[in-house]
C-alpha cells in the first residue's frame, strides 16, 4: 500500500473527534463489521461472487474476509455537508492480505462535491445489483484513489423546469498496483511470458449524462464515460536488456490527456504510443426509458464502447452492451422488484486490421494512401500492458482479466467475446429476499492471437439475504462450468452488521 495514501488514512481517523467538537448533533457516525467465507471446488471462486463487487472477494478458491469500516457524516448547514470512511479487509488465502478498500473525505455544497480518497463508486445509470456494469467505469476492480469533483447524482439544469438533468464527474487519480505489476513480472521474467510491465501510472476519469425528466412517461439519456491512464514508467526489453522509458506527469501532461490528443511526429520521436498521449478508451451511451405507469419502468439501451475515433464513429459493428432493464417500485414485498438481459459483443473492434500511414516513418509515410482503422485490441495497450488493476479489469468482466492467467501474463488474452446474461432480484418475504443470475460467454482471443479453440463459460448464481434488524445474513451457492474458469462450484455466507455510534 502507498504509504502517502496510508497517511492520508491515518489522518482522516482524527476526523471524527473534530466534528463532535463542533456539533454533536448534527453529526453522525456508524460501522459496519462483517465477514464472508468461500468453499468449494475448482481453480477459482465462482464467477458471480467476485464480478462487480469492486475485487472486495479473491478470485482464489476457498477464501475469507474480515472487514471493517467507520462512516462519519457531518452537517454544517443546510447546504454544506461534511463526511468520509475508512474501510479496511484483512484476507485469507488472497492476493492482498490485508489493506484499506476506502478511505476517502467528501465536501458536499447543494448538488455537488468535491472528494478525495478512494471510494467504491456505484454505476451512475446501469443496476449496480443485476447489471454486468460499465465498459470503462465499471465495479469489477478495486477502487484507484483519486480527486474529483461534480454532481450528487442528477442535476436539474435551471430554468429547464426538470426537463434537462445533468450528472458529471470529473477527476485524476493514481494506481496502487505499481508493486503487484512488478511482482508479476519477475515472477514470470525466466519464462519470458510477459515482455514489460508499467509503475506509476496515473489516472484521469470523466463523465457526461444528460437526461430529460424520469417522471415523464418516456424519457431519454445520453452520456458519455472517459477514463485514461498517463505518466508512470515502462519496463521493457531492449536488446536484451530491461530497460525503463518514463512519461510526464506535469501540469501540460494533465491538460493534454483530457483530450485523446498526441504527437504528429511519433515515430520520428521513436515513441509509437504517443500517437495519442496516455491510453484512452470510453462507452457513449444511448438510452430510452417508459414509466407504464406510477410503479413500473423499462428501460432499453445501448453502451457503444470506444478506444479511438473509429469506436465513437460506431464503426465497430455490433460491439456494445445491449441491454432491457425492468424496475419494480411498488411498495411492500415484491416476488420480482428487477430484472436485466443484456447482450454484449466486442469481437469486431473496428476489423481485423489497422494500415494507417502515420505508423511508418518517410519516405513510407507518403507512399500510403489508403486508411484501414481498426484492431482496437480492447483493454490493451502497448505502453501500459492492460486496463486493469491490481489484475482485475475496472470494466466488464467478460472481458476475462488478466488475474485469471494461470502463467501469470499480465494483459488481456480474450477480448474478442459475445456474452449473454439475466439477472432477477426480489423479495420473498418483508425480511428475505433472493437475487439470481446467469451469464454465458465465448471469447474468440484477440486478432493478433486468436484462440485455437473457442472459450466458453456458463456462470451462474443463487443467492438468498436475510435481514434482522441491524444483522444482515447471505447465503450462495455459485458455479462455473466451461474451458473459461474452467468447472468451479463455491458455497458463500456473509454475516454484517450495522451500528451506530453517534
Amino acid at each position: 500500500m502507498n504509504y502517502k495514501y496510508t497517511l492520508f488514512c491515518a489522518c482522516f481517523l482524527q476526523f471524527p473527534s473534530l466534528v463532535q467538537a463542533q456539533d454533536t448533533l448534527a453529526t453522525h457516525i456508524t460501522y459496519d463489521l462483517g465477514t464472508e467465507v468461500s468453499v468449494g471446488s475448482g481453480d477459482y471462486t465462482a464467477y458471480q461472487l467476485t464480478a462487480n463487487r469492486h475485487h472486495v472477494l479473491a478470485t482464489r478458491p476457498n477464501t475469507a474476509y474480515l472487514r471493517g469500516a467507520v462512516r462519519v457524516e457531518h452537517t454544517f448547514s443546510k447546504d454544506w455537508k461534511l463526511s468520509g470512511a475508512v474501510d479496511a479487509l484483512a484476507s485469507v488465502h488472497a492476493d492482498h492480505k490485508a489493506y484499506l478498500q476506502q478511505c476517502y473525505v467528501n465536501l458536499s455544497w447543494k448538488h455537488f462535491f468535491l472528494e478525495v480518497g478512494s471510494r467504491e463508486q456505484p454505476q451512475v445509470i446501469r443496476d449496480n445489483l443485476l447489471s454486468v456494469g460499465s465498459f470503462v467505469k465499471g465495479t469489477n476492480a478495486k477502487p484507484v484513489p483519486q480527486v474529483h469533483f461534480g454532481t450528487n447524482g442528477f442535476w436539474d439544469v435551471p430554468f429547464t423546469k426538470r426537463w434537462v438533468q445533468i450528472n458529471v464527474d470529473f477527476g485524476y487519480g493514481k494506481y496502487l498496483d505499481s508493486g503487484y505489476r512488478e511482482d508479476r513480472f519477475h515472477q514470470t521474467e525466466a519464462d519470458h511470458i510477459n515482455q514489460q510491465y508499467a509503475t506509476g501510472i496515473y489516472y484521469h476519469q470523466k463523465h457526461l449524462y444528460i437526461r430529460s425528466n424520469p417522471t415523464k412517461r418516456f424519457f431519454v439519456t445520453a452520456g458519455i464515460e472517459h477514463v485514461a491512464q498517463f505518466g508512470g514508467t515502462n519496463y521493457s526489453y531492449v536488446d536484451g536488456v530491461l530497460t525503463a522509458k518514463s512519461k510526464p506527469t506535469n501540469l501540460k501532461a494533465f491538460w493534454k490527456v483530457i483530450l485523446p490528443v498526441g504527437d504528429s511526429k511519433y515515430q520520428e520521436h521513436n515513441a509509437m504510443e504517443d500517437w495519442v498521449y496516455g491510453n484512452h478508451l470510453g462507452v457513449l451511451t444511448f438510452q430510452a426509458g417508459w414509466n407504464i405507469n406510477k410503479y413500473h419502468q423499462v428501460q432499453a439501451y445501448l453502451d457503444n464502447p470506444f478506444e479511438d475515433g473509429s469506436g465513437m464513429r460506431k464503426g465497430n459493428g455490433w460491439d456494445g452492451l445491449w441491454g432491457l432493464q425492468y424496475s419494480n417500485k411498488t411498495p411492500g414485498r415484491q416476488y420480482v422488484r428487477g430484472a436485466v438481459f443484456e447482450y454484449f459483443q466486442s469481437t469486431n473492434q473496428g476489423g481485423p486490421l489497422h494500415w494507417d500511414s502515420g505508423d511508418y516513418p518517410e519516405p513510407i509515410r507518403s507512399q500510403i494512401t489508403d486508411l484501414v482503422v481498426g484492431n482496437d485490441d480492447y483493454y490493451y495497450h502497448r505502453f501500459y500492458d492492460g486496463y486493469s488493476h491490481y489484475g482485475m479489469t475496472p470494466g466488464i468482466g467478460f472481458i476475462t482479466s488478466p488475474i485469471y492467467n494461470k502463467d501469470g501474463y499480465t494483459s488481456f488474452r480474450d477480448n474478442r467475446v459475445r456474452a449473454w446474461h439475466l439477472a432477477v432480484n426480489g423479495e420473498l418475504t418483508p425480511r428475505l429476499s433472493y437475487l439470481v443470475k446467469g451469464s454465458y460467454r465465448e471469447g474468440l482471443g484477440t486478432y493478433t492471437h486468436p484462440l485455437t479453440r473457442k472459450s466458453h463459460s456458463f456462470d451462474a448464481l443463487l443467492q438468498g439475504n436475510y435481514q434482522l434488524g441491524p444483522w444482515q445474513f447471505s447465503a450462495a451457492f455459485a458455479f462455473d462450468r466451461g474451458n473459461t474458469f474452467g468447472n468451479c462450484t463455491t458455497f458463500n455466507f456473509r454475516i454484517g452488521y450495522h451500528g451506530k455510534i453517534l
